[in-house]
């Protein structure tokens, strides 16, 4: 298995489609950050990755960056760390908060949040990806704060374009089980968006942030490291012998897997450790001794104090309360 498709696998995010907003011009809207947003559309997490789709019609986005990005339909617009943001057909209003504009909790479905002057229509899709604020990988951590897809006319990823449109159309259907088709295509799309950035992407700088979990992907001395450790992550890996199947000293490995990912090699294998072991105490009944082993500790005890000191508790009480 791929590092990437290892890290997806392990790392629990689900697709949540929450507004169908109709606006008409003139119109501006702001939306909080991911802290202050969750509680009012009652999210189970306040780690969301927000996502906009623009359907029909066209508009613009302020970031907190102030970058400022014209939309037309099939552009999809995400922002990784759940920055607060402004939409509108014109960017020299006074915004309307999102939250003042929205029905009260909980909607059986999306709600259609029709809003603005009677002008120009823009209808998007609005929705976000819930992520464990604890497991998030230091990769997904490396993403820019905003994120700009032209899905519509990029050549390169024929599937998302696909899945995009199957978005609008399953948004607008109402069908039995959309809900969970939804869900589906949100995950796929952002799996594909991923994938996109990491082919065609690796030396492009987005929001002034180099993307280097991407590039600690493909780059030449990382990447199979990497790959080494998620293909075997009980062995008992040294920085030396990494370094010696690399083929490079110890500091220069140490230095380039810190340059791209942000922490040493073997802080990397101990948290990839303990999110492999969140994903089995979750997800199977196997003991924690078990699984101590399998995610290469020597002891249960040993597991335990790693767990707890990087989790704040012990797996039996994690596995109790958030499993």
């Amino acid at each position: 298995m791929d590092v990437l498709s290892d890290i997806l696998r392990v790392i629990r995010f689900s697709g949540v489609i929450d507004l169908r907003p109709e606006f008409s011009a003139p119109w501006m809207i702001e939306t909080p950050s991911c802290s202050n947003f969750a509680d009012t559309i009652q999210s189970d997490t306040t780690r969301i990755v927000p996502f906009h789709i623009v359907a029909e019609g066209n508009c613009w986005v302020k970031t907190k960056t102030d970058i400022c990005q014209a939309l037309s339909p099939g552009d999809i617009i995400i922002f990784p760390h759940g920055d607060a943001h402004i939409l509108g057909d014109r960017l020299d209003q006074v915004p309307a908060p999102i939250a003042d504009l929205l029905p009260a909790p909980p909607w059986k479905e999306p709600p259609v949040l029709i809003y603005g002057g009677g002008g120009q229509v823009t209808r998007l899709v609005c929705g976000f990806l819930q992520c464990e604020q604890l497991l998030l990988h230091p990769f997904l951590k490396s993403l820019p704060g905003f994120m700009y897809i032209q899905a519509f006319t990029e050549a390169t990823a024929p599937l998302l374009k696909t899945g995009v449109q199957q978005i609008i159309q399953e948004v607008d259907c109402n069908q039995p089980g959309s809900v969970c088709v939804l869900t589906r295509l949100v995950e796929l799309m952002f799996i594909e968006i991923l994938r996109n950035y990491m082919q065609n992407l690796p030396n492009q700088q987005l929001d002034g942030i180099q993307m280097n979990g991407i590039l600690a992907l493909n780059d030449p001395i990382i990447g199979p490291v990497l790959n080494w450790i998620h293909t075997d992550p009980a062995h008992p890996w040294t920085v030396s012998e990494l370094a010696k199947q690399a083929n490079v000293s110890r500091s220069a490995l140490a230095a380039r897997f810190t340059e791209l990912l942000g922490q040493p090699p073997m802080q990397y294998l101990i948290q990839w450790r303990l999110q492999l072991a969140t994903h089995h105490l979750r997800n199977t009944g196997e003991s924690i001794a078990t699984i101590a082993i399998q995610v290469g500790y020597e002891s249960e005890a040993a597991f335990n104090r790693a767990f707890k000191r990087h989790v704040g508790m012990p797996p039996g009480v994690w596995r109790h309360h958030c499993g």
